[in-house]
C-alpha cells in the first residue's frame, strides 16, 4: 500500500532515534537511511555512510579501479615472465666473464652498503658541519640508485647461477 508506505517514511525520516532497517526496497532506503552497515559474508561487515545508491556508486567505482589494478598486475607479470633474459637464464650456465663480474658485484655491494652506512651515521651524527651534510645529502640518493643497479645485477646472475 503506497499510502502506508508514505506514512511510514515520514514517520522514520521524524523519528529522532537509531533504527535498523532492513529491506528490499531500494527507493525506500534511500529516503530514510543515512548510514548503511553492509554485510560481506564471513562475518565481515562494511560501515559505509552513505545511502544505498550512494553505496551502489562508489562499489562499482571501487570495483572498476580493482579491476583495472588486476589488470595491471597481470600485464606486468606476463611482460616480466616473457623477458628473454629470464626465460634464457633458466636454461643456461654463467660465462666465466659473468662468473667474475658477480665476485666483483659481491664487492662492490659490500664497499657501497659501508659508505652507506658511514654517510648515515654521520647524518644522524649531530657533529658534521653544514657543508658536510651538504655533500653527504647530494651523494647518499647516488649511493642508493648505483646500489639498487648493482643489487638488480646481483639477482639476475644469481638466477642464472641457480
Amino acid at each position: 500500500d503506497i499510502v502506508t508506505l508514505q506514512i511510514l517514511e515520514e514517520y522514520l525520516k521524524a523519528f529522532r532515534g537509531c533504527l535498523i532497517i532492513v529491506s528490499h526496497d531500494r527507493y525506500f532506503m534511500d529516503k530514510v537511511v543515512d548510514h548503511l552497515l553492509v554485510f560481506n559474508g564471513n562475518g565481515n561487515i562494511q560501515d559505509f555512510p552513505g545511502n544505498y545508491s550512494q553505496y551502489r556508486a562508489w562499489k562499482t567505482e571501487k570495483d572498476k579501479a580493482d579491476k583495472a589494478a588486476l589488470e595491471a598486475k597481470k600485464a606486468k607479470t606476463a611482460t616480466a615472465a616473457a623477458a628473454p633474459d629470464r626465460n634464457a637464464s633458466r636454461s643456461r650456465k654463467l660465462t666465466f666473464k659473468e662468473k667474475k663480474e658477480l665476485e666483483q658485484l659481491d664487492i662492490d655491494i659490500e664497499a657501497l652498503s659501508k659508505e652507506k652506512a658511514d654517510i648515515e651515521a654521520a647524518l644522524c651524527g649531530g657533529t658534521t658541519s653544514v657543508d658536510e651534510i651538504t655533500r653527504l645529502s647530494k651523494r647518499l640518493p647516488e649511493l642508493n640508485a648505483e646500489l639498487d643497479e648493482k643489487e638488480m645485477r646481483w639477482l639476475e646472475l644469481s638466477e642464472i647461477n641457480g
